[in-house]
């Protein structure tokens, strides 16, 4: 055979491993019970107002799923990651990002915010 010819299958190969494996994922989403929904909501006074809603995978921690849906800057501390910016939005000063599950300020970080049940995360920017 050719080259074109070979180059050819070679790319329709690629093509079709591409379909299957988006083909497989696409319905592993619908009946696998190992995703949970994120609901994330990021407020800022008037500098952000941000809502998002993911299906993300069951046992993730916050942290990581957050990173999956707004760009985020940590710095790293003791505790783990810190988060300093949300899409681009900078805590200074005397403020902070403050984390929200379910409605109620977190006791642990977001690394440490296993979501195991569909969950509503907020992050606000507030004053020490």
């Amino acid at each position: 055979p050719s080259e074109s010819m070979k180059l050819n299958l070679r790319i329709l190969t690629l093509l079709l491993m591409g379909l299957f494996s988006m083909f497989s994922s696409v319905s592993n989403a619908d009946e696998s019970p190992e995703s949970v929904q994120l609901t994330l909501a990021v407020t800022a006074a008037d500098r952000i107002s941000l809502t998002a809603v993911k299906m993300v995978e069951k046992g993730l921690n916050a942290y990581e799923a957050i990173k999956q849906l707004v760009v985020v800057g940590v710095k790293d501390t003791s505790y783990g990651p810190q988060i300093m910016s949300l899409g681009g939005v900078e805590a200074i000063g005397n403020t902070y990002w403050a984390l929200y599950v379910n409605g109620s300020m977190s006791m642990v970080g977001a690394q440490d915010v296993i979501l195991l049940d569909d969950t509503f995360i907020r992050l606000n920017m507030e004053d020490f």
